[in-house]
């Protein structure tokens, strides 16, 4: 075997850990021959071989090792068939995968694409000679060993890139979409009728170009995988998808219910179904379509679909306001995807904001934290979470969630802003204010809590600073601009009126001489212009 197949299968080697006594995976996977090693030493047995999605194979094995020789390590090699058919088959011969613990205990190793073929026959073996080395190295001593039949087809060259580009694209990275655009682009160049190749395309398209341009082109590119295979479910899903966007809404439910006689795998045909109907305004539909999404077996292929319903659910029952709803959800994507995954701080945040359960968001977050996911919103619930246990509690507990906070969440314009976006952390807010923090203090950016609240257009937030008594006037940014002025600038005439209510008279702000209605006619902002005209009164 060349040394290039070796690093290849190296690399796609990932080894996990299981308690002795573990159950192996279910599966497909056949029953093992007995042992070859003598009783009561090294062993390997109960071997099980499982196919996975996507190309995939998963290897679960027991063995017992007796700690001698001290750089035994475990192999694993198959037989491979390759194409085609008439050439005989060899032994593929893997290096070593794990180094052996003495005792006995329970191994999982998962792998991927050792070549193209079928491969039959998965033996397991554990050497001396240390990592590196394959059963082939000189001077290697199998000390147990045992086969499998199993047979596998392994993915062509042509189904590992069009697999590899699928991933690349569902990744959302701009340099790895134009990666799995140019491999899409060989592919087809090598093989014009390969339908899947221009599914994916239309991906890059809307990707790359979303509106009505980018629509047009993965609509064309679609009609190009129909002619070459006019059954293909998932050309019909995406199409569907593409021309319910266009508001072709009858174009788009036909497609769907097309799809839906053959009952695919493809999940996206339910989320983006629901997705049809919610922008038709039926929210009941809408809401079996996704409910039903999630109804299909979990699988690595439909985890964006699942997770694209979960949101959609989520935020049709957000709206109804069925918060018992929203935390079921919640709880089953949870259970989905593990405790602690790094979907929970979006529960966090739900049980802060609704649930007012600063413990529970605290207990969410830390999770997520813990696992080295995107860390930016689980700091910022575990700071306003601990802020509320703050002004919650009293004593030694009262200082020590301070403390906590002021290292997720520090003491500044900012952290008042965020605690007044809601009214569950409006408390804490308060008793912030009361130790001597301001309203309207400054960062490095020169910005206000009210100035973050009316660039971000949040209106309940602006309302709420205002009750706390930030100055509509107070100066921010570089040119140091009354921060009243910033919704004039934007346009908002929402934050304009909210302001006007805490009674701001704009006819009597001036930045560098010039008045917010002198900022209005040169926008030529007719609604803008009408709301300024009114009479307000004093700051």
């Amino acid at each position: 075997m060349s040394r290039l197949l070796q690093i290849a299968f190296m690399a796609s080697v990932f080894v996990l850990w299981a308690p002795h006594g573990a159950a192996a995976s279910e599966g497909n996977g056949t029953q093992a021959e007995a042992s070859t090693t003598p009783s009561g030493t090294n062993s390997i047995s109960n071997v099980l071989v499982t196919p996975e999605e996507g190309g995939r194979c998963r290897v679960d094995f027991d063995y017992v090792f007796t700690g001698e020789p001290s750089d035994a390590v475990c192999h694993i090699d198959l037989t491979l068939q390759t194409r085609p058919d008439t050439v005989p088959p060899r032994i593929f011969h893997g290096p070593a995968v794990r180094r052996p613990e003495p005792g006995a205990h329970h191994l999982a190793t998962s792998f991927d694409y050792p070549s193209e073929g079928t491969s039959t026959q998965f033996i397991i073996s554990m050497t001396n000679g240390g990592f590196g080395v394959t059963t082939l190295s000189p001077n290697v001593k199998v000390l147990a060993t045992q086969r499998v039949d199993q047979v596998i087809t392994w993915p062509t060259w042509e189904e590992r890139n069009l697999h590899l580009a699928r991933d690349m694209i569902s990744s959302n990275s701009d340099e790895n979409i134009l990666k799995a655009r140019q491999m899409l682009e060989q592919l087809v160049a090598k093989n014009p009728k390969l339908e899947p190749a221009f599914v994916e395309l239309a991906r890059v398209a809307m990707k790359t170009n979303w509106g009505p341009e980018g629509l047009h082109q993965a609509e064309t590119l679609l009609d190009s995988a129909l002619q070459i295979r006019p059954e293909s479910v998932d050309a019909k899903i995406l199409l569907g998808y593409v021309y319910t966007h266009q508001q072709r809404f009858q174009k788009a439910e036909a497609l769907f219910v097309d799809a839906a006689r053959s009952n695919p795998s493809n999940v996206w045909l339910w989320t983006n179904w629901g997705e049809l109907l919610e922008m038709q305004g039926h929210t009941d539909q809408a809401i079996e379509k996704y409910r039903e999404a999630l109804e299909h077996p979990t699988t690595v292929a439909s985890g964006e679909a699942r997770l694209a319903a979960y949101q959609y659910l989520v935020k049709l029952l957000k709206a109804r306001k069925d918060f018992d709803g929203v935390e079921a959800v919640y709880k089953r994507r949870i259970s989905e995807f593990g405790a602690g995954s790094c979907f929970s701080v979006d529960y966090a945040r739900f049980e802060l904001n609704v649930r007012g359960n600063p413990q529970a968001a605290i207990d969410l977050a830390r999770g997520a934290l813990s696992l080295n996911c995107e860390d930016a919103p689980s700091r910022e619930v575990l700071g306003l979470a601990s802020y509320v246990l703050w002004a919650q509690r009293s004593g030694p507990e009262s200082v020590e969630a301070l403390n906590q906070a002021r290292i997720y969440v520090p003491a500044g314009p900012k952290a008042l802003y965020l605690l007044a976006s809601n009214d569950s952390t409006m408390a804490a807010a308060r008793k912030l204010l009361g130790t001597g923090e301001s309203i309207d203090q400054k960062d490095n950016e020169e910005m206000s809590a009210l100035g973050y609240a009316l660039e971000s257009s949040e209106v309940e937030t602006t309302e709420r600073l205002l009750q706390l008594g930030a100055r509509p006037d107070t100066p921010v940014g570089p040119d140091s601009m009354p921060v009243a002025f910033l919704p004039v600038l934007e346009g908002n005439v929402e934050e304009i009126r909210v302001l006007r209510r805490a009674g701001v008279n704009f006819s009597k702000l001036r930045y560098r001489g010039t008045t917010a209605l002198d900022i209005a006619k040169r926008s030529g902002n007719d609604k803008l212009i009408e709301e300024l005209t009114h009479n307000g009164s004093t700051l």
